[in-house]
């Protein structure tokens, strides 16, 4: 005795219908293929990064002498740029 009551009618048309279904997936597939070709692509894309590190070498200098001879100079050069919203600063010992 056959259950028809509990048959689920997409999935059961589609078991009949072997060939609509490969048609159908192809035709997904071509479509798929065609969208993704029209895609606008770029090889090297613009990419804005809003920060800049300068890395400046003092051999045998301690940090108070790096900051006081070459951070706190190179601060000011950058404060005159237009645009500039912060400036952070690390002082280490020999850079």
């Amino acid at each position: 005795m056959k259950d028809t009551e509990k048959e689920f009618k997409p999935t059961s048309w589609s078991v009949d219908n072997k060939v609509a279904i490969y048609v159908a997936t192809a035709i997904i597939c071509l479509a798929g293929m065609m969208t993704f070709n029209s895609l606008p692509k770029e090889n090297f894309p613009e990419i804005v990064l809003p920060q800049i590190y300068v890395a400046t070498v003092f051999p045998g200098a301690s940090p108070e002498d790096v900051e006081n001879l070459v951070t706190k100079q190179i601060e000011k050069q950058v404060k005159s740029i237009a645009g500039i919203k912060k400036i952070t600063s690390n002082s280490v010992q020999d850079f």
